[in-house]
This record gives structure tokens, sequence and C-alpha cells, in this order.
């Protein structure tokens, strides 16, 4: 390949990163949108905390065993993510939003599902859960409103907003959002299930109301819960097998601290009734400080992968082609990537 060559290509590289250079830096949308969010259990527990919301986490199931989830108690609700195909409820819909007290919100707001979901548990969990002053304020302020006003509330809260799109994604090229019915086999959606003055709920802001799925318990709500999801799945199981379950728990890390302490607290003031028993309490304490060392890497990791979601990896990006394109390196890398 001679010099003109690569200089020409080189050149012609160059006036491509300047024309995606222009698209980047045009307005990608306006303040009152909101972007997709991955369905990731460490998004959802910093989304929660950057809402204002203490003590709570969110955990990825792996399948319905109810024993596991009990495990994981105290569960305040459960988030589930499945492909959208405008399916009826298979349970009365109530026309009342405020219906038996539950908080249920209509989704007004393009792209929320997810934060949708996770404020439906939100709004819903026991008073001892600290919602922060954001959310409290909501829930008082809006709760005769209807579930419309109620999703008006949640669009115009900056703090929300603000908590949901940091978790955009750059995007160097934006392209124009289409109503095309071939996209519609990719749309998914999120739900919540949650339990409320005795009765199972599930919450889709899709719907006009909570759909009540029967009689429960405060503490053995998951009984029902899980055959409900369950029968949901077996339902697309021959054409479909992209589902996410998530749950909303008490903060790991509390629950493991409390166990720690009030074990080392018996151990310390002889509170055992034999040297057997003692023995026990601080195999346990070891193993429950095992536990909470590994969940703080966990969090630690989750921190880092946050980081790395937000940053805006692009401009490198560009700068690195340009780099390459100006010494005539670009196009021996593209027809290597052609080839392999």
């Amino acid at each position: 390949q001679t010099d003109d060559s690569l200089h020409f290509e080189s050149e012609r590289a160059l006036a491509c990163l300047s024309k995606l250079r222009a698209v980047r830096a045009a307005p990608r949308s306006s303040a009152m949108e909101w972007t997709t969010i991955e369905s990731d259990p460490g998004v959802f527990t910093e989304l929660i905390s950057e809402m204002g919301v203490k003590g709570v986490q969110v955990e990825e199931l792996y399948s319905l065993d109810e024993d596991t989830l009990r495990a994981m108690a105290p569960v305040y609700g459960l988030i589930f993510l499945f492909k959208y195909n405008g399916e009826k409820p298979t349970a009365p819909v109530s026309e009342d939003a405020n219906a038996d007290g539950v908080f249920f919100a209509s989704q007004v707001i393009q792209n929320a599902c997810a934060t949708q979901a996770i404020l439906s548990i939100l709004m819903n969990c026991p008073d001892d859960v600290p919602l922060g002053d954001e959310l409290a304020n909501m829930r008082e302020f809006t709760r005769e409103f209807d579930a419309d006003l109620k999703g008006l509330a949640i669009s115009n809260s900056e703090k929300i907003r603000a908590a949901h799109n940091s978790f955009a994604r750059p995007e160097p090229i934006v392209g124009e959002t289409t109503n095309d019915p071939k996209n519609a086999e990719d749309l998914f959606h999120f739900v919540a299930y949650v339990p409320k003055n005795g009765a199972l709920y599930e919450l889709d802001g899709l719907q006009r109301g909570p759909i009540k799925h029967g009689a429960c318990g405060e503490t053995d709500w998951l009984n029902r819960a899980c055959p409900v999801i369950r029968e949901r799945i077996e339902k697309y199981a021959s054409s479909e097998i992209r589902f996410n379950l998530m749950a909303l728990v008490r903060d790991k890390k509390d629950v493991l601290g409390e166990k720690i302490a009030s074990a080392t607290a018996k151990t310390e003031q002889g509170a055992f009734s034999s040297q057997a028993e003692k023995a026990e309490l601080e195999v346990s304490v070891h193993e429950w400080r095992d536990a909470l060392e590994r969940e703080t890497e966990r969090r630690a990791a989750w921190r880092d992968e946050n980081i790395r979601r937000k940053h805006n990896y692009i401009p490198f990006i560009f700068n690195l082609l340009e780099a390459c394109a100006e010494r005539g390196a670009l196009r021996p890398i593209i027809e290597k990537a052609r080839g392999s």
C-alpha cells in the first residue's frame, strides 16, 4: 500500500470521526426524559440508596424455592422482569388506586418501569423501613391521589429522576425512537409483588389499579407469590426463557452486624447455659464475620461496576481511533477485525 493511499484512508477516517463528534455533541434528550437502566441487583441497590432509602438491598434470585426466600427474611417484595406482550391480568384489577391501603401509581414515564417497580415495593414497605425524606413525604402527600396523579408526582421528582438517570449509558450516536411493531418482541417490563394488609398484590404501572392475587399473611406471603410467578413463567416456557427475578430484602450487612453484636454480648456477659453453647456462639460469630467480609467485598465490587457503567469512555475511544488514523494504523485494524 502506497503512502498516498494511507494518507487518503487517514483523511477519510478523520472526516468520519469529525462527523461522529458533531452527532455526539448534539443534545441527547430533554431534562424530563428517563433512560433505560440495566436489571442488576448492584444497580438497583445503589439506585435505592441514591433516592435516600436506608437499610435495604436487592438480591437476584435464581430459583423460586420458598425455603431460599424465607432464609432472606424479611423479604419486602419481589421484582419480576418478563417479555411484555400485552397479556391480560389473571386476577381481578381494582379500579381504586388506594384499595386496601395499597400505594399504586400509574406509569406515566417511558423507560421507567424498573424504578416504578422498585418504588411500588418501597412505598408499601412497613413503617420501620427508613424511606428518607423524599419518599416519605411523597407517600404522605399523595396518599389520597388517584393512580395517574401518583404517577405524575413520581415523574416530577427531581431526586428520583436524577438517581434513575445517573445510570444512563453514554451513546456516541442517538438514534430516533420508532414504534415499529417489528421491535415489539424486544419489549420487556417490570412488575412488583408485595404483601399488604393481608393480601398479595401485583403492582403493574400499565394497569388501572392493583391486581389482587388473594389472601396471605405478612410472614407466609411468599407461599402464594411463588406459585403465581411460576405459573406466569411456565406459560411462556416453550418460547421464552428470558426472565429476571429479584427480591427487596433487609440490608445483609445490618443483619449480620446485629447477629454478631448480640452473640458477642452474650458470650462476654456469660449469658449461656453451658460451655457447648458458648462454643457454638463463638463458631457462629466467626461464620457471620466471614459472611460480613464477603458482603463488604461484594458491595465494593458493585460500586466499581457502577462506576464503570456510569463512566463515559467515548472521548477516549474517539481519541484512540483518531491517533490510529493519523498513524495509518486504523485500516489494518479494521481489516484484521473483518477477517477474524
